[in-house]
């Protein structure tokens, strides 16, 4: 078996929304098991979105004019929709979201851009049931913000690549207020 995920995931994702991280794009366009999987989860009523530079991680590696139309055809052709102007997503809620976001982080790089901004859209979305956020890029999705809600396994040439179905925590993001404002 090429890929593993509960049975249920395409109808228990119906009506769902999903913020889609460049991983997902990548491993859909190398796996037709997980492309076929998330075709199935879109065509049972799931909205895919995503953020610009998400789609310049996707197809920044592209060597031809061809290649990069090819990927761009690919998000195109899976129905996903793209949010032009995420500046508008960074609000004056957003900025607490950030602080208690980039709290997580124990290094000093922190997150990445694009992980920043794809977990802030999913704290804007925090009022819909079903948003959520497909990355196998664990580590800018703290656990102490962040659910895991689904994973799927996928055998990738034979390497093991695990995208996981990350929801935005209001308990535990008020948690993690409580205790910045204990700090300050």
């Amino acid at each position: 078996m090429k890929i593993q995920y509960t049975k249920t995931l395409p109808t228990d994702l119906s009506d769902s929304h999903i913020f889609i991280d460049s991983t997902a794009l990548i491993n859909a366009s190398k796996s037709s098991e997980f492309l076929n999987l998330l075709i199935e989860i879109r065509d049972n009523g799931c909205t895919f979105y995503t953020i610009p530079s998400v789609v310049y991680e996707y197809t920044r590696t592209s060597n031809t004019i061809k290649g990069y139309n090819e990927r761009l055809e690919f998000v195109k052709d899976l129905k996903v929709v793209v949010f032009n102007r995420v500046e508008e997503v960074i609000e004056k809620d957003s900025q607490i979201f950030l602080t208690a976001y980039n709290s997580c982080f124990k290094e000093s790089r922190g997150p990445s851009y694009t992980d920043s901004l794809l977990c802030t859209i999913a704290y804007k979305h925090r009022a819909i049931e079903d948003a959520y956020v497909l990355t196998s890029n664990h580590k800018d999705r703290p656990a102490g913000i962040f659910d895991r809600s689904q994973l799927i396994t996928i055998d990738i040439k034979g390497d093991l690549c695990t995208e996981i179905l990350y929801k935005f925590s209001s308990r535990k993001f008020s948690n993690i207020l409580t205790k910045l404002e204990s700090q300050q």
